[in-house]
């Protein structure tokens, strides 16, 4: 590990922070020094607004424009400091093309995708002005789109697409963006991916949101001449 109080003082704004690997990158960025600011349309803790240790919970729809740039412009109110943002929220469902409604289409394209455009583009002064890092948390059907998938795979391969713009975009004014791509990991979206998919959910045989939180802040904690694209991480095969 090369992450530590390298980020004391250190601002990060986190979606989808209330659970799975959101709630990792939270606990880790708190653990490291940060102050977080957890998006969430089901704060946890002591709800919206509450605080707990470096944690400020913010109950944001991120579906809704209003919602987004309102709590932007709170963090500029406060001060308007910002050095991570991340985005984690996102929606997974399933159905082919020929019998799924539009609208499931729409739901995951809004959320995974338009989502983190809005949100970025609302807080990027604020990280262009503390040269900030913004993180994707992609996911692996990005390279392994598979049957029934086609809103989340679409709106992943979208997201990808963005991160690389706003990388070309943002990199000469001192921005960094990383893209990750974790397999299956031991979250309560995963847990009922399985259950659609009639499997026995074992989570200790996947990866563990831990995991993702460390590679992330590895990342951060590289130095500002150096920066990481994008990081594949699937879970290891156990040892025979």
């Amino acid at each position: 590990m090369i992450h530590g109080t390298t980020f004391a003082d250190r601002v990060a704004v986190v979606t989808g922070a209330s659970s799975g690997i959101g709630n990792a990158i939270a606990n880790a960025l708190v653990a490291a020094g940060v102050s977080v600011h957890a998006l969430s349309r089901r704060p946890t803790g002591d709800g919206a607004g509450g605080k707990r240790g470096g944690l400020v919970w913010h109950k944001v729809d991120l579906t809704k424009d209003a919602e987004v740039i309102a709590f932007s412009e709170h963090l500029l109110s406060k001060g308007g400091e910002l050095d991570f943002l991340v985005h984690c929220a996102g929606l997974f469902a399933t159905g082919d093309v020929a019998t799924t409604d539009v609208d499931q289409f729409d739901k995951q394209v809004m959320l995974n995708l338009r989502a983190p455009y809005v949100l970025t583009r609302a807080l990027l002064p604020l990280l262009i002005r503390r040269a900030g890092q913004i993180a994707f948390i992609n996911s692996s059907v990005w390279n392994n789109p598979r049957a029934g998938l086609s809103g989340y795979a679409a709106s992943k391969y979208g997201l990808k697409a963005f991160a690389d713009v706003l990388r070309a975009e943002v990199n000469p004014q001192g921005v960094r963006v990383v893209s990750l791509f974790p397999g299956r990991t031991a979250t309560p979206m995963q847990e009922e991916i399985f259950r659609k998919e009639n499997l026995d959910y074992d989570p200790e045989s996947l990866l563990q949101p831990e995991a993702i939180a460390s590679s992330l802040l590895d990342a951060f904690a590289l130095p500002p001449r150096a920066e990481i694209t994008d990081i594949f991480i699937r879970p290891a095969k156990p040892r025979r």
